[in-house]
């Protein structure tokens, strides 16, 4: 290490990073604010190609039966919403693993993101060091005179000793590389990935939706909601999260099972009516002698009621 520090008089490492951190905050504030913008734009894009666009066609609208399964019923909506966490977590791997200066700029800042790679940067320079040093001593090691007990002693005191040096460095690194990382964990940058993980799945979800011909009240059996409008609330359900689109499937299936019992007590309840059509017949005198008499009959249609629900026995 003090080879590289002479070879800068400024005293500053040649492993060191050399941008600057006002420079990058800076540029790392206008690619967020582009950002921002960019998906602005595109969630009024999407809404105008939903509504006057895409090709969506009014979905059949199926009459639930009474022992009907919603998690059944609104499987796809549930694949959708999972896919759409599986594709956020991967591009969110993907951003963390490569885009650090993004992930350090939402979590730690610059000025700490440039102190952790220049602490990784000088970890690594230091085990590189120590791996040289302890393949120069093993090379050159000299036995010397001395008994072999004495001999095997000093050979593993040196390999003692270069294994402890080895050991720290890779320790070092180890940290150095484990600071660099913890920009992932910090809470301002977990709030950030919530926010866009939100944000990107409504989008995705409103997209699936309208590719899919997804519609969540027409699979419900309601069919008084205009067709675009349910493909754009269905596309909300999906990017909120298969967590969420489980609990609105458990809440629409308690009211569904209320109201199926409650709708069987009245029909168990009300009387069913009968229809009863007794015929009435009337014998009048002739109107003239040796006339036959005029026999009429009149049908009258009564309505009794019979409750339908069970008595017990008596």
């Amino acid at each position: 290490m003090s080879n590289t520090e002479n070879n800068n008089p400024d005293g500053v490492p040649s492993d060191a990073p050399t941008w600057d951190e006002r420079s990058q905050y800076f540029r790392m504030q206008r690619w967020f604010r582009f950002l921002v913008l960019l998906v602005i734009g595109i969630w009024i894009g999407l809404t105008v190609w939903v509504f006057f666009f895409a090709p969506i066609t009014e979905a059949d609208a199926p009459r639930l039966e009474a022992s009907a399964n919603l998690t059944v019923v609104l499987a796809p909506i549930l694949a959708a919403a999972a896919a759409v966490e599986r594709t956020l977590e991967t591009i969110f791997n993907v951003l963390e693993g490569s885009w650090r200066t993004m992930v350090a700029y939402l979590g730690r800042g610059m000025r700490w993101l440039k102190s952790a790679e220049t602490e990784v940067k000088q970890a690594r320079q230091f085990l590189a060091d120590v791996a040289d040093k302890f393949n120069a001593e093993m090379g050159n090691m000299e036995i010397g005179q001395g008994s072999v007990s004495q001999i095997t002693a000093n050979v593993k005191v040196r390999i003692d000793e270069l294994s402890a040096m080895m050991t720290l460095a890779q320790q070092r690194l180890e940290v150095a590389e484990d600071k660099l990382s913890e920009a992932t964990s910090s809470e301002s940058y977990i709030n950030a990935k919530i926010a866009v993980s939100v944000v990107l799945g409504l989008m995705l979800g409103v997209i699936i939706a309208a590719l899919a011909q997804l519609q969540m009240f027409a699979m419900l059996g309601v069919n008084i909601v205009p067709a675009r409008f349910d493909v754009l609330i269905t596309g909300l359900v999906i990017g909120s999260g298969s967590y969420p689109v489980h609990s609105l499937v458990g809440i629409l299936q308690q009211g569904k099972d209320t109201l199926d019992s409650v709708k069987g007590y009245f029909n168990r309840s009300a009387p069913a009516a009968q229809a009863v059509q007794p015929k009435i017949t009337t014998v009048q005198t002739p109107a003239a002698p040796g006339e036959p008499p005029l026999v009429q009959q009149a049908v009258i249609e009564t309505t009794t009621a019979k409750t339908t629900e069970e008595s017990p026995n008596k």
